[in-house]
């Protein structure tokens, strides 16, 4: 097989070369087309976001498609042809080592194989001087993927995956086994138009994205910190044989890095691609003041890309700003009752059991206010669905367009081991309230009617009453040996005169009762004597 492969290629290589050389009756040149005419025809294609209103106007640049969107919320703030589709070229590599970041470890072998070697063209972007059995560190191929946009190490790389998967089959290849798993993840991130055939961007008239969704597959991407690293250095060296005396040395040609003439100092990272069909792509992603945007550009001329990139991000960073909810919000209140409301609470944490996600927020136009966004509150489609904790979830939009969520959620520090349900009505233990409109969040059974239900820490409860019980017991014994006994000299001297004094107040109390009772004999005598008279 692999020696029908090779007289395959050379056939076709010879003939070629042979077509080349004798057809010098009937050579056509194509017309290159005028590329600085196409990039101002590109320059007066109509911006989308530009046409919502009160949205900052953004900049008219020479690319034919692209998108400005922030890294978590997915708001799209610059949007030009983003649903066209075109051939993302070295661009699909982010894929690649997103796949194989999540399902591999670094240290793990990736060794190339015949296919992953012969499968792509003697005068594409490859390693070169790779022979079937070498291998490198998954770390290393990564770093060759996103540096030198080898495309051979990409073929390698996905083999490795899908067979650590156990995805391959006898009738299925490989890296066939890793497009489909390429295919599903793109699907899960929410892209609409995309479909993979490889996986290194090679030219296939099946192979496309759109702007969109590569955005959303660099929101992925670059959302892993080891992976910006990669896809920011321009340079790496490493050794492909332990028998080799040098090292090699790759570099990008990525001009946004460091040292680079469109150095961008906010860059996190980023990832260029090329082929004819769609002439040059570039995706990438800055972080500033706290705000991550991806940047996806395609059908751009060189260095524009690099230019047009730039541009975007500032555009991005002067015209918006990211407004937290939890701080913000006022039309969702989270009400808590008064019950066993202290700060230093006996009956566990008194924390509202409800809250809204305090790390969420909303990307608006520097020019926008909080309340000047459109809420809705959403019970069933909440954005996680995995997670129990979510109750609902907020959604935002300004002028129509989606800038971001907040989840309602149960308070994390909620104490719920023991549970008490008291059948008489009990203040509502909380609510969100939305003006006028009330949505009270309680516990139902199974006939429908309202349990209040109370979380109390029965522990701590337990506990306190014994201590203080058992703290009361032992002060009163101190109290009655001390008052009874004493074992000094002084002590017992007076200890003796208390006991005269009680034996003297008995004697006067008997004294004093004696005469008593003869005064009232002597009274009843002359009383009788009186009568008898």
């Amino acid at each position: 097989m692999k020696l029908v492969k090779r007289l395959y290629q050379f056939i076709s290589t010879f003939i070629a070369i042979v077509l080349l050389v004798t057809n010098t009756g009937f050579t056509v040149y194509a017309a290159e087309p005028d590329r600085e005419a196409q990039r101002e025809e590109h320059k007066a294609l109509p911006i989308q976001t530009n046409t919502i209103e009160n949205w900052p106007k953004g900049p008219a640049i020479g690319a034919r498609s692209a998108i400005l969107m922030e890294m978590n919320t997915h708001t799209i703030l610059y949007a030009k042809n983003i649903h066209e589709k075109n051939y993302p070229a070295s661009t699909t590599k982010i894929l690649t080592c997103l796949l194989a970041m999540q399902n591999c470890t670094l240290d793990e072998t990736v060794t190339f194989s015949y296919d992953s070697i012969h499968d792509v063209p003697l005068d594409g972007s490859k390693l070169g001087e790779v022979n079937e059995g070498d291998a490198l560190t998954m770390e290393q191929a990564l770093y060759c993927i996103l540096v030198q946009s080898a495309n051979e190490v990409a073929n390698a790389v996905g083999e490795h995956v899908a067979k650590k998967l156990g995805l391959t089959e006898e009738s299925k290849m490989p890296i066939d086994a890793f497009v489909d798993l390429m295919n599903d993840k793109a699907e899960k991130l929410g892209c609409k138009d995309t479909h993979f055939t490889n996986a290194n961007g090679l030219y296939n008239d099946n192979h496309y994205t759109t702007a969109y969704d590569l955005a959303l597959i660099g929101c992925e991407f670059f959302n892993n910190e080891l992976l910006c690293k990669m896809s920011s250095t321009p340079q790496y060296h490493f050794q492909l044989r332990a028998s080799d005396e040098d090292e090699r040395w790759i570099s990008s040609k990525n001009q946004l890095y460091k040292g680079k003439p469109y150095e961008y100092s906010y860059l996190l990272g980023s990832k260029t691609g090329f082929v004819s069909q769609s002439r040059q792509t570039l995706v990438s992603a800055a972080e500033k003041n706290g705000m991550k945007l991806v940047c996806v550009i395609f059908y751009e001329e060189t260095p524009y890309q690099f230019e047009d990139t730039v541009t975007l991000f500032q555009y991005g960073f002067e015209n918006f700003q990211q407004l937290s909810v939890s701080k913000n919000e006022t039309n969702y209140k989270i009400i808590t009752g008064d019950l066993f409301d202290t700060d230093n609470d006996l009956f566990g944490d008194s924390t509202p059991l409800m809250t809204l996600e305090e790390d969420s927020y909303v990307i608006l136009p520097n020019t926008a206010e909080f309340s000047d966004m459109v809420s809705s509150l959403n019970y069933e489609d909440n954005t996680d669905k995995n997670d129990e904790n979510v109750i609902a979830a907020i959604n935002y939009t300004y002028s129509d367009i989606p800038v971001g969520s907040c989840k309602i959620i149960f308070s994390k520090s909620e104490k719920n081991d023991y549970q008490f349900a008291f059948g008489n009505p009990i203040p509502e233990i909380a609510e969100i309230t939305t003006g006028n409109e009330k949505n009270t969040q309680n516990k139902t059974d199974s006939s429908g009617e309202v349990n209040n239900v109370i979380f109390i820490n029965v522990q701590n409860v337990i506990f306190g009453i014994v201590l203080l019980a058992v703290l009361a017991i032992i002060v009163l014994f101190i109290i009655s040996v001390i008052n009874s006994y004493s074992f000094s000299a002084r002590g017992q001297s007076q200890k003796r005169r208390r006991k005269r004094r009680q034996e003297s107040r008995l004697a006067q109390f008997h004294t004093f009762r004696r005469r008593m009772r003869e005064k009232q004999l002597k009274r009843k005598r002359r009383t009788d004597y009186k009568k008898r008279r």
